[in-house]
């Protein structure tokens, strides 16, 4: 079924046969975005044929981070692999290969059409990311199991699927059983369906049919549940303020307590707990409130902020394709007035030519230093707001975190006392409550209560304090990063590809009078 590679010699993906691949197609006209007078720019080839290579293994493909077309069929590859960065990809196909499990493809969000024919695969698997996938080739494998069928079922974009050469393609309810269950498919081993057989095979499997649609409905509820609960818990993150919105960490310093889970059990603790807990998570609560505010308030300043960058960066590529467009028509103006094809460009013109291009670099030029000065104070302004912003939630934050500490030790105080008493009362024999062994070994002396009352107190501040440097951190941390993209994105790289931008356009103008 597929390659053997007993007497072949395995390759791998060097750059050499990634350089003569691309150099290939180039000389075909199909990467046509590569100028064929132009060096090798991976990044920017959109096509790739790398089939009949006796390729063994995926590999150096993060190169093509632009690449929508890869064709590796006809090779020896036995792992779907390496393709985590062509996130652009829409056309794969990996036939005629020894693949034995379906791997390797959830960065593939745009993929359309796949082709793993003709492989050694068993089970139809780990393609949930697929959600664009219309055409399917997995014929010629070793799928038998009809719940691979009903995988499929998942994909409402499929429209072509190829299944035939499989042992489950050999049973003889194959084709009623895969049209009833895959009703999104027109096409089956490129067959249209037509609308009786499948009509009567639906009626076939009506019972199976309807039983599968529940399980569907009650698996994409619990799916839909999930996914809400994770973009919430991703919002709540964005804000600072994820598990802040219930008792976490009031819970969370209590878990890791030993000797505090021993002193609450001491009677009389109740009114104590409650309050403290009451008023501690009233307090986090208001913190997380006010992180869901902060962080919508800078949403809004990063949407202003785009926007008016966008806007420069538009209006100037506006003003930019004017300046060009009139130097055309000044260009064809001037070079009208010569007999090019019997005695070329003038030296006159030509000098005139020259210094109309020299004009125009500066017009260009201009423009851009232009848009760097305007994109400079832009950014300066929306990074001194936005470090406002972050200044005033961290000053608000800090003064919350001190009022927990400071409740924590209103609490650590009123435990004491009560421990406190609680040990005289054992000492006067007045003590008629009874409690846990555990805790009663804790006031065999006032030392030993005394003791495990700092540990506790420290257990807690110590949650508190790593809870408010984590919140800092990260917001700062996310500043600083954001900050410095956008200073590499949008004036180092912008401005170095605009300035190459114009001086390929001048070279190629100047050039094109040469060739007169």
């Amino acid at each position: 079924m597929a390659r053997l590679y007993d007497a072949i010699e395995p390759e791998v993906i060097s750059m050499n046969m990634l350089q003569h691949a691309v150099e290939a197609l180039r000389a075909d006209g199909e990467n046509l975005v590569v100028p064929k007078d132009e060096k090798l720019n991976y990044s920017e080839v959109s096509v790739l044929r790398l089939d009949f290579r006796n390729i063994l293994r995926m590999e150096n493909l993060w190169l093509f981070s632009n690449l929508t077309k890869l064709q590796m069929d006809n090779n020896i590859i036995e792992r779907i692999e390496g393709l985590d960065t062509l996130q652009k990809l829409t056309w794969l196909d990996l036939s005629f290969n020894n693949i034995t499990r379906i791997e390797g493809l959830d960065s593939l969000a745009e993929l359309t059409d796949l082709s793993l024919y003709n492989n050694r695969i068993t089970t139809i698997e780990n393609m949930d990311s697929l959600k664009k996938l219309n055409v399917f080739s997995i014929g010629n494998n070793q799928v038998d199991d009809e719940n691979s069928i009903r995988y499929l079922r998942r994909f409402d974009n499929l429209r072509t699927l190829c299944l035939r050469g499989n042992p489950f393609a050999s049973k003889p309810d194959y084709y009623v059983f895969t049209i009833s269950h895959l009703p999104q498919v027109h096409f089956l081993d490129y067959k249209l369906i037509d609308d009786a057989p499948r009509e009567e095979a639906t009626k076939k499997y009506e019972i199976q049919l309807q039983q599968l649609i529940t399980l569907e409905e009650q698996e994409r509820e619990k799916e839909k549940t999930t996914e809400d609960q994770t973009k919430q818990y991703q919002l709540y993150k964005d804000a600072f303020v994820e598990n802040m919105d219930q008792s976490q960490l009031f819970q969370t310093m209590f878990k890791d307590d030993v000797e505090g889970q021993k002193l609450i059990l001491v009677p009389g603790s109740d009114e104590l707990m409650t309050q403290f807990e009451q008023k501690f998570n009233a307090i986090v609560y208001s913190m997380f409130e006010f992180g869901l505010k902060e962080k919508e308030i800078r949403d809004h300043e990063i949407e202003d902020f785009w926007i008016c960058v966008n806007e420069a960066k538009n209006e100037n590529t506006r003003l930019a394709a004017a300046i060009v467009d009139e130097f055309k028509t000044y260009r064809l103006t001037l070079f009208a007035k010569e007999d090019l094809e019997q005695q070329g460009v003038s030296p006159t013109v030509a000098a005139e030519y020259d210094e109309a291009l020299t004009n125009l670099r500066n017009k260009l030029m201009a423009l851009e230093i232009t848009l760097v000065d305007q994109l400079e104070e832009t950014i300066q302004t929306f990074e001194r707001n936005l470090g406002e912003m972050v200044s005033n939630f961290t000053e608000s934050m800090r003064a919350n975190f001190s009022q927990l500490r400071e409740l924590q030790a209103y609490f650590n105080e009123n435990i004491i006392n009560l421990c406190v008493a609680t040990v005289e009362r054992i000492l006067k024999g007045e003590l008629e409550d009874e409690f846990p062994d555990d805790t009663r070994e804790l006031f065999t002396d006032k030392d030993t209560i005394m003791n495990a009352c700092q540990t506790s107190d420290e257990v807690h501040r110590t949650k508190i304090d790593q809870r408010e440097d984590e919140m800092f951190s990260r917001i700062s941390n996310w500043l600083t990063t954001m900050m410095d993209n956008i200073h590499e994105e949008e004036e180092y790289k912008r401005n170095r590809k605009r300035i190459i931008e114009i001086s390929r356009l001048i070279d190629y103008l100047r050039a094109d009078i040469e060739d007169m």
